[in-house]
């Protein structure tokens, strides 16, 4: 496995100090931004809601509506009115309860019993006056069932008493049943009755029609069984019998009736009234119902912070949070420049802002959607160009395809469309496209984004119609993407001065001004620049570096010694000034041009990336031939090297660690005599090994597979530039 170069233990500790801090200062803006978009999230639920609270405050029943409302959030509350509807139907369905007393029955029988006892001397008798008055003084009015001319005998008498005490008993063991005018029984028809206050659990359900009452009595006594063989008279007279001594022995039984209707309350459920974003309330031109004004008052009765509206969007930007944070760990992406955590903050807000405000006050007409007119796709592509990293993009375009699903109350139609539209913007336009590929994202666009809204629709079965309006709505997103990215992008890019494809192949152009003029002052640094960038890009290329920058910061890395060319060995005719100079001079003379290449580089307005190039591509390494000559010409060996060693800092990237080494084997391998392939190899790698073990090389992430990539790609492109000439023939003795 390759092994990082590693670095002296005081700059570990430093490297570890830098980190650390690094860490701390990342937790911190981590924790503010989940606060302050969790802020905003809440602001933007409690506009929405004070907004339709606004709305919903203008009617009430009855009143001619003046314009159409639509609901702007999924809304649920409970119907009170409607509830207490199924409250009562439900109550009413619940059986009443009655209990038969068989005290009552007990007595009934008894006082029967007494009856017959009395009946059966008068019979004896006859009906003497004395029986008579006896039978009278104990049961009232019955006496006029007896008369003198009674034609029955003893035997007869008896044999209808006791078909009278049979009837009586079959009745009131069934129950003889008194309901309460005013009372109000089952709408179902049906009672329970307990026959056993023992037993108050065991019931028995009946049909309130079937049921022996004080006013069907007769008639129940007709029907029993026991009388199905009397003549007419005798059926009357038990008949009459019956209804003299029977009374009602089955009440209602309020405790245990009221109990029943207690558990039915409490199973009965409130009943809510969902509606869902987009739903049209009222209609201009019509009259409020009851039932609309029941929902427009439960609007206006809504709070406005709600423990789910403030604890939602806290947890829903913490799952973000920890999302991106493990993400960005496992795909090693970094904001490294304070403009790019800058520029990422204003680009998230921004989005984050413009979807509320479209959310908040935009009215979108039939299955149309906040996500087919948000620009994703221009925020991710901006996204992908100014800060060169696609994995970021890409990650972005989650992350927004996620706050449109919770802002938009979870649709997930807005999610897909949201996240094809971001994916789309960060891969639409190709590497190392020019500006004119900013045109051509325009319908590359359209198409991902009408085929993505094609296949969504699909999914969740939209109607036909609303599908094809989708597809045409974001088509021309797309469309209209590529133009505004033409006017957005190169604005930013001047903002933000960041090294973006299209500003590097513009700075690749050798009809720059500077390297024009540093072709004409210093020739033999502007070839050099030349080689150095061909060695760069190809090791950056093999090694998964970003070539295009490499090249670029090759072609500028020596801008610094156009003013001065004369000091410098290539652009050299003859005369050496530097042999009029001590050592220690013409060191500070040499070291100066990448300070000078700096502050010529921010006069040009180079991005960051290149200036990093310029100030790392000499580290902190020796300038050993003037180092050399300093001790010789001071014949001691204590010259001190930090004079007449580079500024640094060393270098921080691997483009800037690629030109650094492809500089210094550029320059070294011109004093090869009859290089070879074997020769350059040895020599080249020497010289990797020369800054791998002067650690200039431990900042940056350069693994030893990779210096082994970029010594055999120096190789390849030197040997290429040494090789040798055909020799052409003479002609009349002299060489053409």
């Amino acid at each position: 496995m390759p092994t990082k170069a590693t670095a002296s233990p005081r700059a570990e500790k430093g490297m570890r100090k830098h980190k650390a801090a690094l860490g701390k200062r990342g937790w911190i803006f981590i924790l503010i931004g989940w606060i302050v978009s969790s802020l905003m999230l809440i602001g933007i639920d409690q506009a929405r809601l004070i907004i339709s609270r606004e709305k919903a405050l203008k009617y009430k029943e009855g009143e001619l509506v003046s314009e159409d409302l639509f609901l702007d959030y999924d809304f649920e509350f409970i119907d009170d009115v409607a509830t207490s509807r199924v409250l009562a139907m439900n109550r009413s369905l619940v059986p009443t309860v009655f209990t038969v007393r068989n005290e009552i029955t007990d007595e009934v029988l008894g006082k029967f019993d007494r009856f017959s006892s009395f009946l059966e001397p008068s019979v004896s008798n006859r009906l003497s006056e004395e029986a008579l008055s006896s039978l009278s003084r104990e049961f009232p009015r019955v006496a006029a069932l007896i008369n003198r001319e009674f034609s029955r005998d003893e035997k007869e008498i008896d044999h209808l008493l006791r078909i009278t005490h049979s009837a009586l008993q079959t009745l009131l063991i069934g129950g003889i049943f008194h309901f309460d005018p005013s009372e109000t029984t089952s709408a179902s028809g049906v009672i329970e009755v307990v026959y056993s206050d023992s037993l108050t659990e065991k019931r028995v359900p009946l049909i309130r029609d079937s049921l022996t009452t004080p006013e069907n009595l007769a008639e129940k006594t007709r029907e029993l069984t026991e009388l199905s063989g009397l003549n007419a008279d005798d059926l009357e007279f038990v008949t009459a019998l019956v209804s003299y001594f029977a009374e009602p022995n089955a009440y209602r039984n309020t405790e245990l009736s009221e109990k029943n209707r207690k558990i039915a309350e409490e199973a009965t459920e409130a009943i809510r009234i969902s509606l869902v974003a987009g739903t049209r309330l009222l209609t201009a031109g019509t009259v409020v119902t009851a039932q609309q004004a029941r929902i427009l008052r439960a609007l206006r009765d809504r709070s406005n912070v709600g423990f789910h509206n403030f604890i939602d969007p806290l947890l829903f930007m913490a799952f973000l949070c920890i999302l991106g944070i493990i993400s960005a760990h496992a795909l090693d992406i970094r904001l490294g420049s304070a403009k790019a955590k800058q520029f990422s903050i204003v680009l998230g807000s921004s989005y984050l802002l413009l979807a509320a405000l479209i959310i908040t006050f935009v009215r979108f007409p039939g299955h149309i959607t906040v996500s087919t007119v948000m620009p994703t796709a221009l925020f991710t592509l901006l996204l992908a160009q100014l800060l060169q990293d696609r994995r970021l993009a890409l990650l972005s375009s989650i992350f927004m395809a996620f706050l449109i699903f919770f802002m938009s109350n979870r649709s997930a139609l807005d999610l897909l469309i949201t996240l094809t539209a971001g994916i789309g913007g960060s891969l639409a336009v190709g590497y190392r496209e020019s500006r004119i590929g900013l045109l051509k994202a325009g319908p590359r666009l359209a198409f991902i984004l009408a085929f993505g809204t094609l296949i969504t629709g699909i999914l969740i079965r939209l109607p036909f119609k609303a599908l094809m309006n989708m597809s045409l709505l974001l088509a021309a997103n797309g469309l209209i993407t590529g133009i505004l990215s033409l006017a957005f992008l190169p604005l930013l890019e001047h903002v933000l001065n960041t090294a973006t494809t299209f500003r590097l192949l513009e700075l690749s152009d050798q009809n720059v001004a500077i390297l024009k003029r540093m072709r004409l002052r210093a020739p033999g640094t502007y070839i050099h620049s030349q080689n150095v960038a061909h060695l760069s890009e190809a090791a950056c290329d093999a090694i998964g570096a970003d070539g295009l920058l490499a090249r670029v910061g090759a072609y500028y890395h020596d801008v610094g010694k156009i003013d001065q060319a004369q000091f410098f060995v290539e652009n050299q005719t003859g005369e050496n000034k530097h042999d009029e100079l001590k050592a220690s001079l013409s060191a500070a003379v040499i070291k100066s041009h990448v300070k000078i290449g700096l502050e010529k580089g921010r006069e040009l307005r180079l991005p960051d990336e290149v200036l990093a190039v310029i100030e790392q591509h000499h580290g902190t390494s020796i300038i050993r031939y003037f180092y050399d000559r300093a001790q010789k010409e001071k014949k001691v060996a204590n010259t001190s090297p930090e004079d007449f060693s580079y500024s640094g800092p060393r270098p921080l990237s691997r483009e800037a660690a690629v030109v650094m080494l492809a500089d210094n084997a550029e320059a070294a391998t011109r004093t090869l005599k009859k290089p070879t392939v074997a020769k350059l190899e040895k020599f080249v790698w020497d010289l990797i090994m020369d800054r791998f073990r002067a650690g200039e090389l431990n900042d940056c992430d350069l693994t030893l597979r990779d210096l082994e990539i970029v010594k055999d790609t120096f190789v390849h492109v030197l040997t290429g530039h040494f090789h040798n000439r055909i020799e052409y023939p003479k002609e009349n003795g002299k060489e053409e």
